[in-house]
């Protein structure tokens, strides 16, 4: 029998006891439920916000940081050179506007700014407050300057390893605006208020909000005020070690309001919700309840009590496994059988727990495999793979690529003459200039052999400028081993050219292997052309096969070589230099 037949013959026969039972239980249920809701709520909103505040603050961060290595990265002899990589690095990121550049002695140098930026001219002396920051990086306070807001992140570079005075000083400026947009945006869709959603400082100034005036407004305060009235524990983090719901608290204009607060690495995220608005219909369902429940006191049974116990039962046994499914153990089935709603819930619950516990798995899986492609392959294509837009399964296609082979030449005798700890230096030095090269041409790097690495383009993502975009790369890797190899020869004792190798052709490209183990690489006639080419540069020199050169047009100029053999073919082959 359904529950509803339940309480209505329970209605008829046995009067308004177990209604009045139920009744009690039921609005103080409904209160803790609209209260714990309500806590999800303003949990799962502070937690998008302290998601893209984190991940702003991070990106910041890395961005500054990142700047600030290339332009004192002593590897790189051109100072033009580490420019343009710093303006490329700081154009990528949609956290920071602009980064200052103050000397070893704190007098401003230069300021990278984003293209399409209006940002404040930094101070011509680092700000005092920076002297505070002990080796890494930190965030200064809070500023208003010309009725804006300056969110800033210090970090000091110094020179050799052991120097106690910074060579330079990067201050990057955050992009407060779109912080404080994305704030009200969210507060606005999940919270129904703009005023729902405020960052703050350890200080108590409001960082970001969707509140254009007033003590919400960024660059506002509330030290003191609201949530933090009664806070006596000085600076407001240690007064919120963890995610905390306030009961209540009242508003400046008097308002009754529910708030929770989210520490972040730097600031505090604040939900602040109207009593009002948070508990509107439980005042009216209260009212309701109450004149039913007298109405039918008269009518009062034993059998109503009977079935408000029978009914609660099942209820309690839910709750019980709500619990257990928020202490994470999803694979506690339902108790409950009953053959009326309160199964169909709590086996709806099951199976929502289930699909959690196979999600969170997926997730798992997708970010471990993502963090391993992304080591060979380009971001977009290894999130593409671990998504399972792309298929990673063994076997393969026919496809159009463009092989690159480039080597190091004279490595073996420095190999022999050096330590294994200076040639395994070098290498990485390289290669991660090599690897940062081919993924910027949007190429897959295929493996390194030695001190040689193979690179694809064309698959898996399909490239039409396949031809154009390996011989540019070949080119910007000749480029950057010019210029680092000074420092090279320097610091290795290895006068460091590469011979490059480029051939075009169709080969079979996929997963090679087992299913325990498995390689994404390209197997064809090309594959083995374009190392072949390679053997035979000099160094500095690009070798290419006449289907390079018309896939990749009038790109680029060449010098026909005219036909040679090559091991493992028949027929002779044209090859050309690269000018």
């Amino acid at each position: 029998m359904k529950l509803r037949a339940r309480w209505t013959l329970a209605l008829l026969f046995t009067g308004a006891v177990p209604l009045a039972a139920l009744a009690v239980s039921a609005l103080r249920i409904q209160r803790d439920g609209i209260f714990t809701a309500e806590q999800e709520l303003e949990a799962a909103a502070s937690g998008r916000i302290a998601a893209i505040v984190d991940g702003t603050i991070q990106e910041a961060a890395t961005t500054t940081h990142r700047v600030g290595a290339l332009l004192t990265d002593g590897r790189i002899d051109s100072d033009e050179a580490r420019l343009d990589l710093a303006r490329e690095t700081l154009a990528q990121s949609a956290a920071l506007g602009q980064v200052a550049v103050y000397d070893g002695d704190g007098k401003l140098l230069d300021a990278i700014v984003q293209n399409g930026t209006v940002a404040p001219k930094p101070p011509d002396t680092l700000p005092a407050s920076a002297s505070t920051i002990d080796g890494g990086g930190g965030w200064l306070p809070v500023e208003i300057v010309g009725g804006r807001i300056l969110l800033r992140y210090a970090e000091p570079f110094f020179g050799k390893d052991g120097a106690k005075k910074p060579r330079a000083w990067l201050v990057g400026y955050l992009r407060a605006d779109g912080l404080s947009a994305s704030v009200g945006e969210i507060a606005e869709r999940e919270l129904g208020r703009r005023d729902t959603l405020v960052v703050v400082d350890t200080s108590g100034r409001v960082v970001a909000s969707g509140v254009e005036s007033g003590t919400l407004a960024p660059g506002g305060s509330l030290a003191g005020k609201e949530l933090f009235a009664k806070n006596d524990l000085g600076p407001i983090a240690k007064a919120v070690p963890k995610i905390a719901l306030v009961q209540a608290f009242d508003a400046e204009n008097g308002e009754r309001m529910v708030g929770t607060v989210r520490p972040l690495r730097t600031w505090l995220v604040v939900v602040r919700r109207p009593y009002a608005i948070v508990f509107a219909h439980l005042a009216q369902t209260q009212r309701l309840t109450i004149l039913y429940t007298v109405g039918f006191l008269a009518l009062v049974a034993a059998i109503g009590a009977f079935l408000a116990g029978r009914t609660i039962q099942p209820i309690r046994a839910l709750g019980a496994l709500a619990a257990a499914y928020g202490r994470r153990e999803f694979l506690t089935p339902s108790p409950v059988h009953t053959d009326d709603e309160l199964e169909q819930l709590g086996s709806t619950m099951t199976r929502m727990a289930a699909d959690i516990a196979s999600g969170e798995i997926e997730l798992s899986r997708r970010a471990a495999i993502e963090q391993d492609l992304s080591r060979f392959m380009p971001e977009t294509v290894a999130k593409a793979i671990a998504s399972g837009e792309k298929d990673l399964a063994l076997g393969g296609q026919r496809r159009a690529i463009t092989v690159l082979f480039a080597d190091v030449v004279s490595f073996t005798p420095f190999a022999e003459a050096a330590s294994p700890e200076q040639v395994v230096a070098f290498l990485n030095e390289l290669f991660t200039v090599l690897t940062e090269v081919v993924f910027r041409h949007r190429g897959t790097v295929d493996k390194f052999m030695g001190d040689c690495l193979m690179a694809i383009f064309g698959a898996p993502e399909d490239q039409p400028d396949h031809a154009v975009a390996a011989l540019s790369a070949a080119e910007d890797m000749h480029r950057f081993v010019e210029a680092s190899a000074p420092g090279w020869k320097e610091k290795y004792g290895i006068e460091c050219r590469l011979a490059i190798g480029v051939s075009t052709g169709e080969a079979l490209v996929g997963n090679l292997g087992s299913e325990a183990r498995m390689e994404y690489t390209a197997i064809g006639d090309a594959v083995n052309v374009a190392a072949r080419l390679e053997a035979l540069a000099r160094p500095g020199q690009t070798l290419v096969t006449a289907d390079t050169m018309t896939a990749a047009g009038d790109a680029f100029a060449y010098a026909t070589l005219g036909e040679h053999p090559l091991r493992g073919k028949k027929q002779l082959v044209t090859i050309a230099e690269v000018r």
